[in-house]
């Protein structure tokens, strides 16, 4: 309950303060794959991507892009998981940054079949630099076990 409580107000975070910030809600940090990535780590559970997917899609209107993108996160990172170890917090910041970059490119481009949206690379840049430091925050708390 705690996760879906967490992913709840970080999703209206994301769409109400920092797509403001960014002027585009594709460009904003997304502070809730970064809590979802590491709730993954240790609770393989569909149902969490399904909700933090359309908790997203709800405050930010986006006909189930995030949903899609997150979706897909799941699957490459269930991917990745499965032939991969993870020994330390560096190889999780680059998998993580790795796959950010996939979902990312996947919601924009389905975005941009349909619709026309101004990308900054500045703005990624920095929105990029906020997840990574987000993540490097919550990974105090982490232990691999």
């Amino acid at each position: 309950m705690r996760f879906y409580f967490l992913a709840f107000i970080l999703s209206f975070l994301q769409s109400a303060i920092f797509s403001g910030f960014f002027h585009n809600v594709f460009l904003a940090p997304n502070l809730l794959l970064v809590y979802l990535f590491l709730n993954l780590l240790k609770d393989d559970d569909v149902k969490k991507v399904i909700f933090a997917g359309l908790f997203l899609d709800v405050f930010q209107d986006s006909l189930g892009l995030n949903l899609s993108g997150f979706l897909l996160f799941y699957m490459t990172f269930n991917l990745f998981k499965a032939r991969f170890e993870f020994p330390n917090k560096l190889s999780l910041v680059v998998i993580y940054t790795l796959l950010s970059l996939v979902e990312k490119a996947w919601v924009l481009f389905l975005f941009r079949i349909r619709f026309y949206t101004e990308i900054s690379p500045i703005n990624l840049l920095i929105s990029y630099l906020i997840e990574i430091s987000f993540m490097l925050f919550l990974l105090r708390w982490y232990r691999n076990e």
